[in-house]
């Protein structure tokens, strides 16, 4: 994670816990059971206290955020404190926003710009469960994803591109469209091969190659109703022409990489290229020309 923030970076991150309620399959960032926030919590507080003022972006993430208690808050409070304009883009699973009591004390806290990176594996609640590892999640990441929409918070909504939901992307799409059309991003988001993902390869990896039908009526569905679509860590020569323009360098600059066939790319410039910390990649990666 970040040692120090960059004005104008949108890699600025502050790793706050391991700990999380949800045991994702593929997760990049495998969970553990001690609690180590209180040891993050004062070298985070330093690297707040010693951002530039102008500083627009900081992103909160763990393991799972809301799960530190007061020490969210405190951090919030921090950034805005030093960086009154900055959007704090807080990663969590949203089930914590499930919990009205919560939710009340979490938007009392809320004194800036604040944009909220919500995971949904699925249409559906035993697909969702099994990716997240955990029974029931299904049910709370949507209560807390509704109970933000009523209160007109934006929403990034996260599909990470898995063996188990590419073929359901457009049904996916569908049901964010019907079911959850408040949300202000659907970033689709190619998979980081490490942690649990480089554990269970076999089971979670699906080659982005072989989506390109899956990824094209998603992107299709969501601009027919109108809702902001980005993908997320795929390079470009894996996408057809017609979604580069969905494309993000979304990867953080501080493991980003490119093979040495992709030196000779004409879009390397405008491709995220790949994971330095991803253990296995696709074996389509290729130079365009």
């Amino acid at each position: 994670m970040t040692d120090k923030f960059k004005k104008g970076s949108n890699d600025n991150a502050l790793f706050v816990t391991s700990a999380c309620s949800n045991r994702c399959i593929m997760c990049c960032q495998p969970p553990k059971y001690n609690d180590d926030s209180e040891q993050l919590f004062q070298k985070n507080l330093s690297v707040i206290a010693s951002a530039d003022i102008d500083t627009d972006y900081v992103c909160i993430t763990g393991g799972e955020p809301t799960l530190i208690g007061d020490k969210l808050f405190v951090y919030m409070h921090s950034i805005w404190n030093r960086m009154p304009d900055a959007e704090i883009h807080l990663l969590t699973n949203g089930r914590r926003f499930a919990d009205v009591e919560y939710l009340a004390a979490f938007v009392k806290n809320v004194k800036g710009n604040m944009v909220l990176g919500i995971p949904l594996h699925s249409d559906n609640p035993i697909d969702h469960d099994y990716i997240a590892g955990a029974e029931g999640s299904f049910y709370e990441t949507m209560k807390g994803l509704h109970n933000f929409g009523l209160l007109g918070f934006n929403i990034e909504l996260r599909v990470i591109l898995l063996q188990q939901n590419h073929q359901r992307l457009p049904k996916i799409t569908e049901f964010i469209s019907l079911n959850l059309p408040f949300v202000n991003q659907v970033s689709i988001m190619g998979l980081e091969i490490t942690g649990y993902a480089e554990k269970r390869f076999q089971e979670v990896w699906i080659d982005p190659m072989f989506c390109t039908y899956e990824l094209t009526r998603a992107v299709a569905y969501l601009e027919q109703s109108r809702i902001q679509v980005r993908l997320f860590n795929i390079p470009l020569c894996l996408l057809p022409q017609q979604l580069w323009s969905y494309s993000c360098r979304s990867i953080s600059s501080w493991k980003q990489t490119y093979f040495d066939v992709c030196e000779r790319c004409k879009v390397k410039e405008q491709c995220c290229g790949m994971f330095s910390t991803s253990k296995r990649f696709s074996k389509f990666i290729h130079s365009l020309s």
